[in-house]
């Protein structure tokens, strides 16, 4: 009775853990969350967790090939799950790969990333958003001179980036903008 009190302590512990290291990371006390994803890498199935955890924290420091290290080992470790229990585990670990290779300007990386993340969930927005701004950031970059520093082409993507929020951001208002209001008798403030 001891030995499986222990064991599903142990299995708690782990999800606690991960839970304790994502409240510290989510509030930029990256030191006490490493300290948490680091002593739940111990529990076999929070380990997965613990290492994409890790990789976020490792991205927000600004150590894109850690973050990507630590996205690749998660990886490795969900091999030995179900697919159905990891499924947001693999999509988070490619979505996320896809961001750390567009913050690095490696657009066909990142195009790549985001086509694996909705391949594992195609409902999602923001893959589709990445997915469509890495492809014009290639295309921007297959046109332009290959004589430019890293600072105008970051520039020229964050350009990109706002023109096409811009453009999303019109067409929604501009649907309701041209429809006719209702005629009501009650008072407009």
């Amino acid at each position: 009775m001891l030995s499986l009190f222990m064991c599903g302590c142990s299995r708690m512990s782990g999800k606690l853990l991960i839970m304790e290291a994502n409240f510290h990371n989510a509030r930029g006390m990256y030191t006490r969350a490493i300290s948490s994803y680091m002593k739940a890498r111990s529990d076999a199935e929070a380990a997965p967790y613990s290492e994409f955890g890790l990789g976020s924290v490792y991205f927000a420091l600004g150590e894109e090939k850690a973050a990507l290290d630590r996205f690749a080992e998660a990886e490795t470790m969900l091999e030995s799950f179900s697919p159905a229990v990891s499924r947001e585990l693999h999509y988070r670990i490619h979505y996320n790969t896809g961001v750390v290779l567009f913050s690095e300007g490696d657009f066909s990386g990142a195009i790549d990333s985001f086509r694996e993340a909705l391949k594992i969930d195609s409902g999602k927005k923001e893959a589709k958003r990445n997915l469509e701004l890495s492809i014009r950031s290639l295309a921007r970059e297959g046109t332009s001179g290959g004589g430019r520093n890293d600072n105008e082409n970051e520039n020229e993507s964050m350009t990109a980036m706002f023109e096409y929020i811009r453009h999303k951001e019109f067409n929604q208002w501009k649907s309701q903008e041209w429809q006719k209001e209702e005629d009501t008798d009650e008072l407009d403030y």
